[in-house]
């Protein structure tokens, strides 16, 4: 009859929980300490918003409140004070490390009242992009309970909160693999434990194999709060707070992967006009229709070794190769043209939250050959070879975890034109491009993208009376599109 009478009761009292938590848990995600500390942050943000009966409280409404309060939000005392004026359900910090060559992440969840370790949870990856991936294939499922307890009603005069075995395990590599997370019973049991008081609490705590973690006496320890699990839940690393000073060494990099390849296939457009031409020989060119080949690889060598500002700096290699493909001139005389562009660079790629800006320059190459099929046809056109210094800026935009956005503008210092620069002598010429490509995340490594490029070359020819072809100028105009696949390691 007792028994029974005990296990209706603790059914109540976790649906109790659970329907206040599903009604209103008031959770705010704080610091975030080590590599890539500010995105890992986001993506838990990101995450809990997508989950019913969560009320995200911003890190900018506790700082605010701080301030007007005047208490300290990294101290026990102060996020006591500020979990009371909002009505906190719990509160999150997270620790990111790096060892043998993955990353670690571990979520700890407080209680809003208290301030007391309720639970922790820990996602590997080997990548910052895995471990995105990770945090939003396992994170939710594997801290849910901890922060339903953290929103659960107290006992008066309970000083000691008992914490459930929440998670625990590591996932690692590309599926990883996880422990189990806190059943509703042991939730059921904990909620129990801590409505009869702390003598009650320790044993209970006995009875859901973990024991009952001592309030952390500093902001530091909180990362890191040593409670024990005979259930197989992992520790936080004694060293958690060695990790947030790296952090701060590091400056909190929070930066991709450190090789990304795209190949792609597509097809140029290029487009001649010749302006105020007086010799009758010069005409228009158009070329188009012909199979190109588009790849592009960045490398940034520094993000092997480092997550520091150096990692920002990269190679930046681009070719577009265009296969031959026929023309004719107005007669009916066919041609053989090919095209190619080519760019070699580097590139400062800086993040901004989940953003990036950037700025670029390196060498680069244009150029398109017409060539005719029988001995002693002239060219309708003269072959141009562009040699250039490419120099300019780029920004890309994260609209969900899987797309973004990308553009570029770069000026052209052009340092020699080609066969074009013989058939007008005092030629001189400049430019500028305009690029933009949407990728889109197939899997963790493999992405699709469609990208398109404008380049304007614009001449001023000079002429003079007794040239053999004479013009004003010219405007020689290329757009190229591509759609492929990469991979980001």
């Amino acid at each position: 009859m007792i028994r029974s009478m005990f296990i209706a009761l603790t059914a109540t009292l976790c649906t109790l929980i659970t329907s206040q938590a599903q009604a209103d848990t008031r959770v705010t995600v704080h610091d975030f300490y080590g590599p890539y500390a500010e995105r890992v942050r986001d993506d838990v943000v990101n995450l809990l918003e997508r989950q019913s009966g969560i009320t995200i409280v911003s890190q900018a409404q506790v700082e605010s409140l701080a301030e007007r309060l005047g208490v300290d939000p990294s101290s026990v005392e102060g996020r006591i004070a500020l979990g009371r004026e909002l009505q906190l359900s719990a509160w999150m910090t997270g620790v990111v490390k790096r060892e043998a060559g993955k990353l670690k992440l571990t979520v700890v969840v407080y209680d809003g009242v208290q301030h007391s370790p309720v639970g922790r949870t820990r996602v590997t990856g080997s990548s910052a992009l895995r471990l995105s991936n990770e945090i939003k294939d396992h994170l939710w499922r594997k801290s849910r309970y901890a922060i339903l307890f953290a929103g659960a009603p107290r006992g008066a005069g309970n000083n000691v909160l008992v914490s459930a075995p929440i998670s625990g395990g590591d996932t690692s590599g590309e599926a990883g693999t996880t422990q189990a997370a806190a059943t509703p019973e042991e939730l059921a049991a904990a909620t129990t434990a801590a409505a009869q008081g702390d003598a009650a609490a320790s044993e209970a705590a006995e009875e859901t194999n973990g024991e009952a973690p001592a309030p952390s006496e500093s902001p530091v320890e909180s990362e890191a709060p040593r409670t024990a699990s005979k259930a197989g839940a992992s520790n936080v690393d004694s060293g958690a707070d060695d990790a947030a000073d790296d952090a701060a060494a590091d400056g909190k990099g929070r930066h991709g992967e450190a090789l990304r390849a795209f190949l792609g296939f597509g097809s140029p457009y290029r487009s001649l006009a010749f302006e105020g031409a007086i010799t009758p020989e010069l005409g228009d060119y158009q070329l188009s229709g012909a199979p190109m080949l588009d790849l592009n690889v960045a490398f940034h060598p520094a993000r092997l070794v480092t997550d520091g500002w150096a990692s920002w700096f990269g190679l930046d290699i681009r070719a577009q190769v265009a296969l031959s493909t026929k023309t004719f001139d107005r007669d009916g005389n066919e041609f053989s043209s090919r095209y190619g562009a080519y760019h070699f660079g580097v590139r400062a790629r800086m993040p901004l939250g989940r953003h990036y800006v950037s700025a670029f320059t390196g060498y680069a190459m244009t150029g398109v050959s017409v060539t005719p099929k029988e001995q002693g046809l002239e060219a309708p056109t003269p072959n141009v070879d562009y040699r250039m210094m490419r120099s300019g800026v780029g920004a890309e935009f994260a609209l969900s975890d899987t797309l973004m956005i990308g553009v570029d503008a770069a000026m052209l210092n052009v340092l020699s034109v080609g066969d074009i620069g013989e058939w007008f002598p005092r030629a001189s010429a400049g430019g500028f491009e305009l690029a933009g490509a949407a990728t889109y995340g197939v899997t963790k490594e493999i992405y699709a993208r469609v990208a398109v490029a404008y380049q304007q070359t614009f001449f001023d020819f000079n002429p003079r009376p007794d040239d053999e072809y004479a013009a004003q100028g010219a405007t020689d105009q290329y757009l190229a599109m591509s759609l492929g696949a990469g991979v980001k390691l």
